[in-house]
This record gives C-alpha cells, structure tokens and sequence, in this order.
C-alpha cells in the first residue's frame, strides 16, 4: 500500500473544507481565509505512524538541539519540537527570481498525539495573495523552523514572491537547515547528500514511483492547463519530503550524540578543530581512523594530516611523525605532510640524513602537483624546500 493510501485511512478532514468541482481530483479542498479563497490539504497523522525503520514517536523524542554547534546557530540549543514547524516547497522553476512561484508548501508540527500535515496548493493564480497569506500566517505561529535547503531556496523564493505583493516573509527565528548539516557531517559518506539519499540510508525509506522534484513543474504547469493528474503524485511526492525532516532531524542527532560512521567522525573532528576544541577533534579523528583505513576511504588522508597536525600541538611529536609517515605512503603523495616530517627529523630527531630525503620527496610531490596548487605558492613552497635542502646538505 503506498504512503499517501495509508495516510488517506488516518487523515482526519479540514475544517469547513468542500471540495470544488472543478478540482474534485485534488487532495484536499477550497476554505475561505480572510484573505480569499485557497486550496488546503489537511493530514493528522497518528505518532505511531512508521515512516522507513522510526516511529514519529520516537522521532519526537529526539533533541535537535544537539546540532547546534553542527548548525552553528547557538539559538538551536533551546529547540523545543513543539515550537516547531517543518516545511517544504515545490516550485514552478529549480531557478530564482521573482517569476518563480511557490505553487504548494507543506506545513507540518507535532501537536497532541499527532504530527499535523497541512498543504497549501495555489489552485488558481490569481489566489496568490489569500495563498502567500495563509502561509505566512501558519509560520509566524512558531519559533523554530527545519527545512532541507530552506535557507539556500525555499525562504528566498517565498520572500521573492511576498514581496511581489508587499509583503514580509514572517519566518520563525531560529530556521535549522538541514541540508546544511547534511552536509557537514556526511559529506563523503555517501554519493551526494540529497534529502531522499539521507532518507534512503539513515531513515530506510524507498520511495515507489515518487515523482522526481524536477518533474514537478511540469506537473503543475500541466495542472494549470486542465490536467489534474500529474499534480496530485506533487502533494505525495511533498508529502515524503514533509514526513522525511523529523525522521532526518532525528537521525543527524543520534549520530551527533554518539556517532558511529568514521566519515561523520571525521567531518565531526574537523568542526571541532575549527571551533578551537583540539581534544575533542582528537578523539574523532582517531576514532575515525580504523573505518577510514579498512575501506580505504578518501578522508583517511585528510584525517592522517589533520591528527598529526593537532598531536604536534600537543607536544607528541614523535606520534604525529608516525601518522605523517602513514599519510606519507598513500598516493598521490602530497607536500606538506613531507615537508612537516623533514622538519621533524631536522628539529626534533636530529637526524639530517632522514630529513634530507624528506624534504626530496616533498620537493618531488610539488612538482607532481599538477595545476591546482597556486602558482605564487608553489613558487614559494619550492623556494623554502630548496633552502632547507641547502642548509641539510651543509651540515651533512
């Protein structure tokens, strides 16, 4: 049975909503706002409802909040579920600018014992106002938002098309992006960090003939030319994607709270290391170090540098001469993990002959670089190795 059937068994109907003639093969129905005539579809889903391997009760119970510092918004701390609204848009274009309309949002929040689903669709272009309205309306009401690329695309084309009609968007305070701390934590993990890649492999749902986003305007575009039935796979298609965030907001925070993928380990040591934690970035990198070696992931490399780097720090300089000397036999080998081990037999070891051979290797791997390294500072790079031979090669 697919989702939006099961959905259908448990959805409890709008208030005051009768469906128009013209559109009886749509979701949902026409209410009268105070602004005008709108389309709006309405879904209370039970929390016992499965969406892929979690309840949405047990979604609930996650504590977003722990992304905060992922997110880097320190609001986010105070994140509370039932101050939230999740949303997400489909659109006439992929695109921007004010000539791209939103042409349906979907709104959903926890509330009582059911996560609540309400769909705004933009019937008629000419209930663009009463529909801009609406939606800003349901907004305003909460003080968190989780979006997926919200930031980057949903708000700008929402603003684009409010201020069409002098209007402000009145987003909630705190807005957490998902996409961006997709992004942060799993980047390099999986072939690309979509919303349906993280549904797939962190909330185990498949989704069966969905309609792809692309296809969606199109469905729409044909919905205004009197063909309904493409538009109605856009409300399930917007239905997964609503149902998704929680499930994936939940996801992000379990893996934060105790984190298991040695890519996220990796990525999680390198936020650390950013935000001035050295000992916290330690133990991810080192953790992620055995997953990294046994899968011959591509992060092993940055990981080996990145450790070595904050274990010299640290004052172990002879571990962190073993992790270079580990980074230092992957291929393509690269300069500055070389040039740090000739440095450390010069200084710390003592010992020219090892360092001597360093530094030749590091002069041999920049001038195998290739094109991307900057030509000033290759320049530079090949300027300092050559020194620090001369003066090897003296005390030699």
């Amino acid at each position: 049975m697919r989702l939006v059937e099961k959905l259908r068994r448990i959805a409890a109907p709008a208030a005051g909503v009768q469906a128009a003639p013209t559109a009886a093969r749509l979701p949902g129905g026409r209410i009268e706002a105070d602004e005008g005539p709108l389309w709006v579809r309405r879904l209370e889903v039970p929390l016992g409802f499965v969406h892929g391997r979690l309840r949405l009760e047990d979604v609930r119970a996650a504590a977003p909040g722990e992304l905060a510092d992922v997110a880097r918004e320190p609001r986010l701390k105070a994140f509370d579920l039932g101050r939230t609204v999740f949303f997400d848009t489909e659109t006439t274009s992929l695109g921007g600018g004010v000539g791209t309309y939103v042409f349906l949002l979907g709104a959903a929040w926890f509330e009582g014992e059911n996560f609540v689903v309400e769909q705004y669709f933009l019937s008629e272009i000419t209930e663009e106002r009463a529909f801009l309205a609406a939606i800003n309306r349901r907004l305003s009401q909460f003080e968190f938002a989780v979006s997926f690329h919200g930031k980057g695309f949903d708000a700008p084309r929402l603003t684009d098309r409010l201020t069409f009609h002098r209007m402000e968007l009145r987003m909630p305070a705190v807005h957490l992006d998902l996409c961006l701390v997709g992004r942060s934590l799993y980047r390099g993990a999986f072939g690309d960090c979509r919303l349906q890649t993280f549904e797939r492999e962190l909330v185990g749902f498949l989704r069966s003939d969905d309609l792809p986003g692309a296809e969606c305007p199109r469905a729409y575009f044909s919905y205004l030319q009197g063909d309904p039935a493409l538009v109605t796979r856009v409300f399930e298609h917007n239905l997964h994607d609503v149902l998704t965030l929680p499930a994936v907001a939940a996801c992000f925070t379990r893996e934060v709270l105790a984190p298991a993928h040695p890519v996220v380990r990796s990525n999680l040591g390198l936020l650390c290391e950013s935000l001035g934690h050295d000992a916290p970035a330690r133990g991810h990198y080192s953790a992620a170090l055995e997953g990294l070696r046994a899968s011959g992931h591509p992060l092993l490399s940055r990981t080996l540098e990145r450790l070595a780097l904050l274990e010299r720090r640290a004052g172990r300089h002879a571990e962190s001469a073993r992790l270079l000397h580990e980074r230092a036999a992957i291929r393509p080998r690269a300069f500055q993990p070389l040039e740090d081990l000739a440095k450390y037999y010069e200084h710390r070891a003592r010992d020219v002959v090892r360092a001597e051979q360093a530094a030749l290797d590091a002069r041999a791997a920049l001038l195998a670089g290739g094109t991307d390294v900057d030509p000033a500072t290759r320049a530079r790079q090949l300027h300092a190795i050559d020194h620090r031979l001369a003066r090897l090669r003296r005390r030699i």
